[in-house]
């Protein structure tokens, strides 16, 4: 029984990744064929004029096989379908092109390679006419049943073997079948592969931004020195009661600046001012905070050789320890 079968080429931008030959001549790629589904026939188009409509399972076992498969190479490219079966009798009036032999499945089709050699055939496709048709000869077995995906028919395809791929107006099985579509997936695939580059280095500059922000530890080291110096010069100012805990080097400085200028005018010092003033300040020794009340008691015992291993002094040798320290506090320290 000698079918057709129609597929969409697809929309004319697709056609854009269409390999042209020196010599004009036009390479495209077409889905031809599509197995696991149900197409639905008038049945004068097979042999049962008594039904208004068959329903066809394309079976993808007769479909994807490898008799079937071969089939589809080296055979014509017509434009529209020629009035019977391509034979060398008729071929010079009706190719256009030819099907080349890299017939490969593509997942629920056929792929198939499409020279067109004639200048109607591409004017034709370059205008925008997208549908191709198969025409092929089949067996039908009349057994009804119900595809995978639930759909019910009346008929299944076997010994499919294919006559020719005509260019038609319209497609019986929509635009899943197109010219160009591997072209597609090709440029989807790759802007994929971009997006996923761009993402890769925005990372890469996060990280390094991330870096910038941590020193070093030479780095460190020096920032820990910068401020122990800053705390100390506060402190000569402030007292070593001064507690620096989270607070910045500006407003250690504003601190230290308000306990000698007050907070009148500090208040209205800039940054740049204050920190010139607290240089000038904490240089001067008349500036120094007052030291706590000496305790010559405290002293001795702190100043003991063996405080750390003997027992606790009683009062009487502390005292005796205090005299002892005042008696000659005004000797040199190498005389005592």
């Amino acid at each position: 029984m000698h079918l057709f079968d129609r597929l969409s080429l697809g929309p004319a931008a697709e056609i854009a990744g269409a390999r042209p030959l020196g010599n004009g001549a036009l390479v495209v790629q077409a889905r031809a064929a599509r197995a696991g589904n149900v197409q639905v026939y008038r049945g004068d188009e097979v042999a049962r004029p008594d039904l208004a409509q068959v329903r066809i399972y394309r079976d993808p076992d007769e479909i994807f096989r490898p008799e079937s498969l071969r089939s589809f190479g080296h055979k014509p490219v017509t434009l529209d379908h020629p009035p019977e079966a391509v034979t060398p009798r008729t071929w010079r009036g009706v190719a256009r092109g030819h099907v080349g032999d890299e017939v490969v499945r593509d997942g629920e089709f056929v792929r198939i390679p499409m020279l067109l050699a004639d200048s109607a055939a591409i004017a034709a496709v370059q205008g925008g006419r997208r549908e191709i048709s198969v025409g092929y000869t089949c067996d039908l077995d009349w057994t009804p049943g119900t595809a995978p995906d639930g759909s019910p028919y009346d008929a299944r395809q076997t010994q499919v073997i294919v006559d020719h791929v005509a260019i038609v107006a319209q497609g019986r099985a929509g635009p899943d079948c197109r010219i160009g579509d591997a072209d597609r997936r090709l440029a989807e695939a790759e802007a994929r592969a971009e997006a996923a580059e761009t993402a890769l280095a925005q990372r890469d500059g996060e990280v390094a931004a991330l870096r910038a922000r941590v020193p070093d530890a030479a780095a460190l080291d020096a920032l820990a020195a910068e401020r122990s110096g800053l705390i100390a010069q506060a402190r000569r100012i402030l007292g070593d009661a001064f507690d620096p805990a989270g607070l910045a080097p500006e407003v250690i400085r504003r601190q230290a600046v308000a306990r000698l200028l007050g907070d009148a005018e500090t208040a209205a010092m800039s940054a740049a001012a204050i920190e010139g003033a607290f240089r000038a300040l904490a240089a001067d020794p008349r500036h120094a905070a007052p030291r706590p009340f000496a305790d010559p008691l405290r002293d001795a015992l702190r100043q003991r050789p063996d405080a750390s291993t003997q027992a606790p002094l009683t009062q009487e040798a502390a005292h005796a320890a205090m005299v002892e320290t005042l008696r000659n506090a005004w000797k040199p320290a190498g005389a005592r």
